[in-house]
């Protein structure tokens, strides 16, 4: 659309440069592509014999659930890639991180599903899973940290050297449609000075060369003005705002990861413990989800929800007047991890269609550990990685109930002598089935719930 507006000027085609029309647009068509694939992936999965086994000492109503195809994942993966391929800005750091963390995450969970099918309920070994991950998190943290378009300020002249007007541009001269020709004489070349605001020896630029109405104008800077103007045209980068993140609740609260104190350690230690923060994160949001996916219809319904909270971060994040109104650190390239939430919302639904009581097809590992890992990444992109409690909140209590009754049960067996639980069953889901409640309002009421913990997860920005 952008190029047929550049190119033509069609009538609407100029609504493709707006965030809110491409995020619908990712979400609809992941959604479409995800309903009208799902059929032919259920036979082919079926044809295949690719489908579910179920644990013997799972709740008796799942008995019936043996034989549904598994590895839906990949029908979640392939409408999601296909509406951010379409609608997504695919010069856009974000999308690629995130489109190769979906790719990576979606495969090692299918390898895993691939070798229960072949050797029953044993799977790919932990520890070579949580090697996978490691892998994803080494993935995303050397991307984030060597492309500066994940910590840098936006510039304000465009490839072709087109100013975008400002007030600061405008106080020394510059003025709308004016074109930047050259820097001290130099012609200009965008991709030399992109988050580049001084020459080589360190001093910023004294004047400038424009075209404005067919005309050459020389624009000479104040020396008090210079460096403020060049980050300002130029963008700027601030690679220590990639190890801070905003603190829920509390108004103008960062913490920086790796800092202590007044100690101010050097970057590559600050790397070194953001590397293990996003590890944890990406370990503890996939399992969370693998966790979750137990019922017809959980872990999709909770995930898409996760994606709207996350979308809307990121569009919060991504623009200035919304960022400085909730007090967030402003992310301005942040945008398509909104039109990459879209999409996932969409290919979520579309599984969803499938994935309802009772269930034609299940996502297996192949989709749980890549939505539970696109969760948490979008966090950490968005700075909102302390609100996974409440955005994952479900996913969040379903691990915690796992870890208490597997602690309960070992501290009772060794003090006396039978192992005791906390919960009938854990994860909490299977909880509730054995209380009596029908495997569909388990679900209906988590999605509840989950929808309760993402609107107080809003509410955390107003009471800032």
């Amino acid at each position: 659309m952008r190029f047929l507006d550049e190119q033509y000027g069609l009538p609407g085609m100029g609504l493709a440069y707006y965030i809110s029309f491409r995020t619908l647009m990712a979400g609809l068509t992941a959604g479409v592509v995800g309903w009208l694939l799902g059929p032919s992936l259920i036979r082919l999965l079926a044809r295949h014999s690719l489908r579910e086994t179920i644990r013997s000492d799972g709740p008796p109503s799942h008995a019936s659930k043996k034989g549904t195809p598994t590895m839906g994942g990949l029908l979640i993966l392939l409408s999601l890639g296909v509406g951010i391929l379409l609608w997504g800005d695919l010069s856009s750091p974000y999308v690629w991180a995130l489109l190769g963390l979906a790719v990576w995450l979606s495969s090692l969970g299918f390898l895993d599903d691939w070798l229960k099918r072949r050797r029953g309920k044993k799977g790919l070994p932990p520890r070579f899973k949580l090697l996978g991950q490691l892998a994803a998190a080494l993935w995303l943290v050397l991307l984030m940290m060597g492309d500066p378009r994940f910590y840098s300020t936006r510039p304000k002249v465009r490839p072709n050297g087109t100013l975008v007007p400002s007030a600061t541009l405008r106080e020394v001269g510059f003025q709308r449609g004016d074109r930047l020709r050259s820097v001290e004489g130099i012609p200009f070349d965008y991709k030399t000075w992109r988050f580049r605001p001084t020459f080589p020896d360190g001093h910023f630029p004294a004047f400038y060369e424009v075209e404005r109405q067919g005309r050459l104008e020389r624009l000479a800077i104040p020396p008090e003005k210079r460096s403020l103007l060049a980050g300002e045209l130029f963008g700027q980068q601030h690679p220590e705002a990639l190890f801070r993140t905003n603190v829920p609740f509390l108004k103008n609260q960062e913490i920086s990861y790796g800092r202590f104190g007044s100690w101010d350690p050097p970057y590559w230690l600050k790397g070194l413990v953001y590397a293990a923060v996003i590890l944890f994160i990406l370990v503890a949001t996939s399992n969370a989800v693998n966790l979750t996916d137990g019922l017809d219809g959980l872990a999709v319904g909770v995930g898409a929800i996760a994606f709207v909270s996350l979308g809307s971060f990121a569009y919060f994040s991504s623009n200035r007047i919304w960022a400085d109104y909730f007090m967030i650190m402003y992310l301005p390239y942040a945008a398509e991890v909104t039109v990459f939430a879209g999409a996932a919302s969409g290919a979520c639904i579309a599984f969803l269609w499938y994935n309802a009581y009772p269930a034609q097809i299940f996502m297996g590992d192949t989709g749980s550990l890549m939505l539970g890992g696109l969760i948490g990444a979008m966090a950490l992109m968005v700075k909102k990685e302390l609100l996974l409690p409440l955005i994952a909140g479900i996913s969040f209590a379903e691990t915690v109930s796992v870890m208490l009754q597997v602690a309960y049960f070992r501290y009772t067996r060794r003090r006396y002598g039978e192992g005791r639980r906390i919960f009938r069953m854990a994860p909490l889901h299977h909880h509730f089935e054995l209380s009596g409640w029908h495997e569909v309002k388990v679900v209906v009421r988590f999605w509840i719930l989950a929808l309760l913990l993402n609107g107080l997860a809003f509410i955390t920005l107003k009471l800032r």
